[in-house]
């Protein structure tokens, strides 16, 4: 009598995937901003593809979602007043991820003075870019088009389509300023 092979002894056979570098190391953004008129901006100015986005509340941890996952994300946009800071401590926070490729654009009222507290905090100091408010859509998306050529060497590719209907862009923000 013959025995079967028991599916223990079994090789399992392995597909080989190939994937896409871009699929391997998407480029990672984390956005936490306070306001929601700022935030829907940044989060529109980022729609490209291959792009994973990450948009956190304001009571999430903005530190811990930097450090979460196999290394931290690319770009960091953080406002200000974010988690109920008021001496600029997310911003302080991260500063170590910096070295590990982190570019941090910082959404402030000034670029220029730092909180009482802790005057040496200057935003201009702790991020890699510093602006100032109101902020519209196309300037977040033409700072973060340079980071990614900055960071990947190669152009953006396409936005994707608007989740607004085909309306521009301009008559969006228009809308967000009446909220």
């Amino acid at each position: 009598m013959k025995q079967r092979p028991s599916s223990v002894h079994r090789v399992p056979t392995r597909r080989q995937t190939v994937e896409e570098p871009s699929a391997r190391n998407p480029f990672r953004v984390v956005i936490a901003v306070h306001r929601p008129r700022f935030r829907r901006r940044a989060e529109r100015a980022v729609q490209f593809e291959n792009w994973e986005i990450t948009v956190l509340l304001n009571k999430e941890d903005a530190v811990g979602a930097c450090q979460r996952g196999p290394r931290p994300p690319d770009i960091l946009v953080i406002s200000h007043d974010f988690g109920r800071q008021k001496t600029l401590a997310i911003f302080r926070a991260v500063q170590n991820l910096r070295s590990s490729g982190l570019k941090i654009v910082g959404l402030v009222e000034d670029c220029n003075s730092g909180p009482d507290e802790f005057p040496e905090a200057v935003p201009a100091r702790l991020c890699d870019v510093c602006l100032t408010e109101p902020i519209k859509t196309a300037d977040l998306q033409a700072v973060f088009v340079n980071l990614f050529e900055q960071i990947r060497g190669t152009a953006a590719r396409q936005l994707l389509q608007s989740k607004t209907g085909g309306r521009d862009s301009e008559s969006v923000e228009d809308e967000d300023d009446e909220i």
